[in-house]
Parts: structure tokens; sequence; C-alpha cells
């Protein structure tokens, strides 16, 4: 209210400012004067007219009250303008009735073309605007947008604008011709301009019922019904999916940019620094099977499936647990019912895999004095001294940030003398660590107890947040040293995919022991 007021008191004041002087005008500017306050009229009924219709917002929200004061502001000014038209109409009216009878009969002809043209504007868009009605009866009433709706609201505002311009020409040319007829006296001059305060006041009056008049329709629609409870549950929405949408983001680029960094910069695993960095393939790259040679001084533990062709001589028996010492490691590796296999004489035995298409049978020599970190699920066999069974030693490493990245917080070395018989998919590789070397976590099969083992970052974050790489790789660093790896992770299963569920829950679990 206090805003209406005080537009209405500038708006008062500018059309006073303006209409100074105007007294003493000649007739061209007063004509001038009229033309420029008419476009101005027009303008504002346009705009005026394009705030009608629904406001489908909350009414507490700013844009529905902001819209309808704008409304009533307009509605101010077009009542100004029109007053002050109405002043400076007088003012040329007046100008006229000193001129001569010629003139003031001019003058006449001419409002009365300017009358006909306007009627004749009005009754063609008249009959636009029925003919639209006719066509489309529906879409021109029904108050939902369509193309229809708005060319029937835009020929209807014309029509209205027409109407007022044609009704004011009316009068203006009854006028002058009562005028002209009565042939009046000189009037006097006209005072200053004063608005009219009556109907400014009623404006404002008006504000707070046809506030709550609108409030009531618009409560009433069904736009409005439906409108409100999607504004009310579409803004938490589309932040609980951005959020989902966001977070395996957000957490990806911490784990890669803040913690991997941390635990690269931690100090490396060294399980047996004084133990030999040897190991290696014999007798040469890994197959789908292998020949073993098993000696008088030597004996062949082995899972049964794994062998494939056996010599008739030599005495076989199951070994149990593959070790006694861990038995539950043995028994969660899956290195239990084994094949042990001991000769009078030396003896050939084919070792294959016959299970997986795509696994290869790899031996490991190790020699005494060395010792490999190495999980016991990749383990086939081991070719060992008869009475001196390969000896296994744990490591346990809590205090390590690098086993905690990996869940692994035991480590398993297995001690030469001994042929390790080990599978890995695609083939089994050796390579010596050198100054370092990065390789992918699942692949690792094994490394020698004295090599420098740490964790890695991946190489591109791009890789490793569109699921090609891991967050971490294995990386091994010494002079002295071999790690072992398969060509293909074992973990990538049927089309590349990670197992998951139980089965990954138990991995998992298994990891954290070593196994």
């Amino acid at each position: 209210q206090a805003a209406l007021s005080g537009h209405i008191q500038a708006q008062a004041a500018a059309s006073r400012q303006r209409t100074t002087g105007l007294a003493a005008a000649p007739l061209a500017l007063l004509t001038e004067r009229l033309q420029t306050l008419d476009e101005r009229l027009h303008r504002l009924q346009q705009e005026r007219a394009g705030l009608g219709g629904v406001v489908l917002l909350d009414a507490e929200r700013t844009p529905f009250v902001q819209a309808h004061l704008q409304a009533l502001r307009l509605d101010v000014d077009i009542q100004l303008l029109q007053q002050e038209r109405a002043y400076v109409q007088e003012l040329r009216w007046r100008l006229q009735a000193t001129q001569s009878a010629e003139r003031q009969r001019a003058e006449l002809e001419r409002l009365r073309q300017s009358h006909e043209k306007l009627y004749a504007q009005w009754q063609a868009v008249q009959a636009a605007h029925q003919a639209l009605l006719e066509k489309h009866p529906i879409k021109c009433r029904l108050p939902v947008a369509s193309p229809e709706r708005t060319a029937c609201e835009d020929l209807r505002q014309q029509q209205a604008a027409l109407l007022a311009a044609n009704q004011r020409a009316a009068a203006d040319h009854a006028a002058q011709r009562t005028r002209v007829a009565q042939a009046a006296p000189t009037p006097a001059p006209l005072g200053a301009f004063e608005p009219h305060q009556a109907p400014l006041q009623a404006l404002a009056e008006t504000l707070q019922a046809r506030r709550t008049a609108l409030l009531t329709e618009q409560g009433q629609h069904w736009a409005r019904r439906l409108a409100v409870p999607v504004q009310q549950v579409v803004p938490t929405a589309l932040l609980i999916l951005l959020g989902i949408v966001l977070a395996p983001l957000g957490v990806k680029a911490l784990l890669y940019f803040v913690l991997a960094p941390l635990a690269q910069r931690r100090p490396p695993v060294c399980l047996l620094p004084q133990t030999l960095g040897a190991v290696a393939l014999v007798p040469g790259p890994s197959a789908v099977s292998h020949e073993v040679l098993v000696d008088p001084d030597h004996e062949l533990l082995v899972h049964p499936e794994f062998l494939q062709s056996t010599a008739v001589q030599g005495d076989k028996d199951t070994c149990w647990l593959f070790s006694t010492r861990y038995p539950f490691t043995s028994l969660a590796s899956g290195m239990v019912a084994l094949t042990r296999v001991r000769t009078q004489e030396t003896a050939r035995y084919v070792v294959s895999a016959t299970l997986d298409p795509h696994s290869e049978i790899g031996m490991l020599h190790l020699p005494a004095g060395a010792a490999l970190v190495m999980q016991p699920h990749n383990l086939v066999g081991v070719l060992q001294p008869r009475g001196a069974p390969v000896r296994i030693t744990s490591h346990w490493r809590l205090g390590s940030l690098h086993a905690w990245l990996t869940l692994q917080l035991r480590y398993l070395a297995f001690h030469g003398p001994a042929q390790l018989i080990v599978q890995g998919c695609r083939g089994v590789r050796v390579e010596r660590a050198d100054q370092g070397r990065n390789i992918q976590q699942a692949a690792t099969i094994g490394f020698n107890a004295n090599l420098a083992y740490t964790t890695r970052r991946s190489d591109t974050f791009g890789a490793y947040l569109l699921g090609k790489q891991g967050l971490l790789n294995d990386s091994f660093d010494g002079a002295e040293g071999f790690y072992v790896y398969e060509e293909m992770p074992h973990t990538l299963l049927r089309g590349g995919r990670v197992r998951r569920g139980l089965e990954g829950v138990a991995d998992s679990l298994l990891k954290v022991f070593g196994i």
C-alpha cells in the first residue's frame, strides 16, 4: 500500500512538470503532445493486458505480489496519462476556439476521418476475433496455454485498445462538432494541470481487495493444485539425484587425489630384507601343461585335478593339509586333499590346468635362502625335498597404510629350496624389479620377500573414474629381486566383471589374511 501511494505521488508530480507552460503553447506542439500521449497510452495498455491471467505461484512469494503491484502501478500511470491527455486536449480545443471557422471545420473533418479509420480497424479486428472463436471455441476459452488461446487473447487486447481509441476519437469529434455548431465565444484561459485524486485513491484502495480475490481464484485453479506439490518436491528430488550422481565421483576423487598420494609417501613394506632375491621359471615359460621330474629325494604335492598323467611306479597317497602349521590357511585356500607322490626312482608326471581353458602352469624355482611372498590360492602344487617341507612364515603389517588400502594385513612367505607350481590366466611371467616397477594389483601372484613393496595410484584419473583401472597398482623396488604375475588378473571373470556379492565378500576376507 505504501509503495503504491508513493508511486501515485511521484507520477502526479511528473505529470504536473510535463504540463507546465503548455497553456501558451502553439497548436502544433499541443497536437504533437497529444500524439505522444496516445502512443504512450497504447503501449501501457498493451503492457497492462499482458499481466492478466492466473499466476501459478505461492501467495507469499515475491513474483506473485510484484506482478499485481506492477499491474496497479500501470493502472495509475494510465489514469494519470488519460487526465493529462484530457488537459492537453482541452488546451488544444480552447486554442482552436480562437481560430477561424474554416480551421474549425477542417479540424472537425480530420477528427471524423480519424474516427472512421479507427472504427474500420476495430471492425476488422472484431471480425477476426469472432472467426477465431467460431473456429476454435474450446481452445480459445480454456485457461490453458495454446497457440489458439494466445492468438485469441492478442486479438481481444487489440480490439479493446482500438475500442478505447475509437471512443476517444468519437468523443473528440462530437465535442468539436458541438463547438463548431454553437460557435462559442473565446473561452477563458485554462488553469494549471492538477490530477483528480479520487480515481487514483480508488485504485489504491482496491489493492487489498484485488489481492484477496486473486488468491481465492488461484487457490481454486486445478493447475495451482498440481503446481504447488510439484514445487515442494522437485527441488529436493533434484538435490537427491544430484547427490547420487556426484557422490561416487567425489569419493573416487578423494581416494585418488588425497588418500592414494598419502599412502604413496609412506614407507614401503619389506618383509625379509636379508633373504635372497631369486626366483625363476623352470624349465621354461609357462604353458598349458608342464612335465615334473620327481626323484627319490623329492616329493610332489599337487591338486589331484591338475595331475594329468602319472607314471605307474611310485607311491601316491592323500595329504589332507598342505601345512599343518597353518590349517585354516590351507583349508581356506583350497590346499587340502592333495595328492602326494613319492618314487624310488626318477619318474615323469604331467601337471596341467585341466579345468580352466585360459589358465597356464608355471614352475617357480625357489633356491635355498630365497623367499617368495604369495597368496596360496595361486598355488597348484609344490616339489619339495622329502622330510623338509616348504617353510611358510606369516608376517602381519597392521601399522602399514599400504596393507590397509589393499586389505591385506597378513603376508605369507614361502621359503626355498622348493619348486612352486602356480597357475595364471593366459600365462605366468617373472620380471626383475630393478629400480622400480608397477603392475596391476589384481594380476600379482608373488614377489621376493627382500623387495620394497608399496602401492601407487593408477596412472590416470580418467581410467580409474571410468572403471578401466583400479585405484592402486603394486610397485616393487630393489636391485635384486623378482616379482611374479599372471597375464590376465584372476578376479576378472566372464567378460571382465569382478566377482560381487557373497563371492566378493569372501575374496576380501581371505585377502585380509593373505590367502
